[in-house]
């Protein structure tokens, strides 16, 4: 039944008391001005894109999860053989100790030959000098049999622990292999996802009155503290601070996983420089007019590498440079408050989006 309907409908309705009747009328006579109303209807356009945007992100962590699953093994894989091999090197070393003082004790053993205690009682010019001398061969036969014993144990553990570094090897190969499959599946239906996302954020931005316009000039809204997610685009992320990475090191930011060439985006207004390392490959540092520093690695390429930005704006495009090349793209995500260490960025950008 249409609007019209509705309200000539309440309005004919003579059952009802005169004052009750015009209560109706006016209570939907105020609806319908305020649907028609242009703020309601942006605001409730509005309001059904960002669940569009939820309902986006609902299905990047779905893929993201799997990923991060897979990913959380390997990485427990290899932190098992990086100590397995540690292991196997200190055993190593302990037997070529233990068999280099067996290899003494047998030379020394070989120069005086048998041991004959009558040879000792009768050869010695004193009691104390063939008590020392039968003392001697006893220990020299005591520690000859422990270090036996212990070069043989050594010689067992040895072979124990290059069974489990050629297990755990093959695990890893195996454990490789299975994400770099869920990897495959994350950058598909990340960029499945990447034209919808776009046509949303478009159509949010004219639901919000911001228009809309492509390309690097494009400025993205910030979140509910403020800061603009530093991603533009389908994505999925965790939170891995201080989890375990190659060299010993433990990670400092947040990966945000996306399809390579997604936007990244300033998350506050101020300056960037470009540089290169080994391990962040292309990078970007943004300093904020507050005095913040925000760190962006393993960038594909730079749409901005020095200079000004504002809020929003594209700085650079997802990649996996550096120590990342290889494996999925992400963005390598770093919060530096006041230019200081840095800390966990996930609360941040949980508030963000």
């Amino acid at each position: 039944m249409g609007l019209r309907r509705v309200i000539v409908a309440s309005a004919h309705r003579h059952d009802r008391p005169a004052s009750v009747r015009s209560a109706v009328v006016a209570a939907v006579v105020c609806v319908a001005l305020l649907w028609a109303s242009p703020g309601f209807a942006a605001k409730s356009q509005a309001d059904q894109l960002r669940a569009q945007l939820a309902q986006i992100n609902r299905e990047a962590k779905r893929v993201g999860d799997a990923y991060s699953k897979a990913y959380g093994q390997l990485e427990k894989t290899n932190s098992e053989l990086a100590k397995t091999t540690r292991d196997l090197k200190k055993t190593e070393a302990e037997l070529a100790a233990a068999s280099g003082r067996l290899s003494k004790h047998l030379a020394e053993l070989y120069r005086q030959g048998n041991v004959n205690y009558l040879e000792l009682l009768f050869t010695s010019e004193t009691l104390d000098d063939m008590l020392m001398r039968v003392e001697y061969a006893q220990r020299v036969g005591m520690l000859d049999a422990q270090t036996v014993d212990k070069t043989r144990r050594l010689r067992d553990e040895l072979q124990a622990r290059r069974n489990q570094v050629a297990d755990l090897k093959a695990k890893r190969a195996k454990d490789a292999a299975a994400l770099k499959k869920k990897a495959d599946a994350l950058e598909k239906k990340l960029k499945s996802l990447q034209k919808e996302y776009e046509a949303v954020q478009r159509k949010l931005a004219q639901a919000s009155g911001a228009g809309s316009s492509g390309g690097s000039s494009r400025r993205y809204p910030p979140g509910p503290n403020g800061m603009v997610f530093p991603v533009a685009g389908p994505c999925y992320y965790s939170d891995t601070w201080g989890a375990p990475r190659s060299g010993g090191r433990r990670h400092k930011g947040t990966d945000i996983m996306a399809a390579r060439g997604t936007p990244c985006v300033a998350v506050l207004s101020g300056t960037v420089r470009a540089r290169y390392n080994s391990l962040g490959g292309k990078t970007l540092w943004l300093t904020a007019d507050n005095g913040w520093a925000f760190y962006y690695a393993h960038l594909d390429s730079y749409v901005r590498t020095s200079g000004r930005v504002a809020a929003g704006e594209v700085i650079g495009r997802v990649g996996n440079t550096g120590n990342a090349r290889g494996g999925a793209p992400h963005l390598h995500f770093e919060i530096h408050p006041n230019g200081g260490a840095a800390v966990d960025p996930y609360p941040y950008l949980r508030q963000m989006q």
